[in-house]
């Protein structure tokens, strides 16, 4: 079971790793041409380091369409071809806009580190499938293995409870997934590395608890 969680952990890890492959390289007007673009919380504390007041981005932030969707905040703005005219806007052109619009020339005044901070940089789908199979891996030797334990190891007349027990556990750690908040905050390989660290954490906590549990459950 540790060693289950272990990989765990090293899945999180492959995926931190990609994450600062993505975040660290230095990317071209070039490169980022037809690329997509996101503004949220992350990129707002960074563009309020370079400068960007507080009042723009409240609007930015703020803006909602006519169907009160929201404007600009976590939309996605990818490369656009009308179909009627066949003209291709580029993701970055709409983001610029969209801000312009709300605060007028601000988008065009603070373009280079608006793009720089929204752009939504992309790895090889080689790393998710990679700690998709470690994680694939762990969790077989995590959750089948915890429940047969439980089964051998509870009384008879608690085994359902036991049982159950074991998927209430299964319950709480689902509810702990709203660390996701923390996604649009974070940088990517912030949060992969704190999923990490908490998971090798749980790997050392239930390496600590074999020795015990092997000496209360003899000949299981």
């Amino acid at each position: 079971m540790a060693f289950g969680m272990l990989l765990t952990g090293l899945s999180f890890f492959v995926l931190w790793y990609a994450a600062t492959l993505g975040e660290g390289k230095t990317y071209t007007a070039a490169e980022m041409q037809g690329g997509s673009f996101r503004i949220n919380e992350r990129v707002v504390n960074n563009l309020k380091a370079e400068g960007m007041s507080a009042e723009t981005l409240e609007k930015v932030m703020a803006a909602k369409t006519d169907e009160g969707k929201n404007l600009i905040d976590d939309v996605k703005f990818s490369p656009e071809t009308d179909k009627a005219t066949g003209v291709k806007t580029e993701g970055s052109d709409r983001l610029i806009a969209a801000i312009d619009k709300v605060a007028p020339g601000e988008g065009s005044k603070y373009k280079d580190s608006i793009l720089k901070h929204a752009y939504l940089f992309q790895v090889s789908p080689f790393w998710l499938l990679l700690a998709y199979g470690i994680l694939s891996l762990g969790e077989l030797m995590l959750s089948p293995m915890g429940l047969s334990l439980v089964s051998k190891v509870a009384p008879i007349r608690m085994r359902g409870l036991m049982m159950g027990g074991w998927f209430v556990a299964t319950a709480i750690g689902n509810k702990l997934t709203m660390i996701g908040i923390y996604w649009s905050i974070w940088y990517q390989s912030k949060f992969f590395i704190v999923l990490g660290c908490m998971a090798l954490f749980m790997a050392v906590v239930l390496a600590l608890l074999l020795k015990p549990l092997k000496k209360a459950m003899p000949g299981v």
